[in-house]
């Protein structure tokens, strides 16, 4: 498992891009893949983020982790998949 960047929760099954971590000392603006190489497109069950689209202009602006993170946390932090959130 590997740690969502927006929501700090390791509910991913792979890398959410192909270098990751991001080397230190980087500073990130999206679109990510920019600098990170291929997204997974996996979507974080705990927060929601699609890597690779949420981050990515096309259907709307694209967030950053911090930008998507506030957003989720001003709604109340729900899991995005609640089949596998915690009893």
């Amino acid at each position: 498992m590997f740690e969502c960047p927006v929501c700090f929760t390791e509910t991913l099954d792979v890398k959410p891009y192909e270098t990751w971590p991001p080397p230190p000392g980087l500073v990130l603006q999206p679109p990510y893949e920019k600098y990170l190489g291929r997204p997974s497109y996996e979507v974080c069950r705990r927060c929601g983020f699609e890597f690779g689209n949420d981050d990515n202009p096309g259907t709307a602006p694209p967030s950053t982790f911090e930008e998507y993170r506030a957003e989720w946390e001003a709604e109340g932090s729900p899991w995005f998949d609640w089949r596998t959130a915690p009893d």
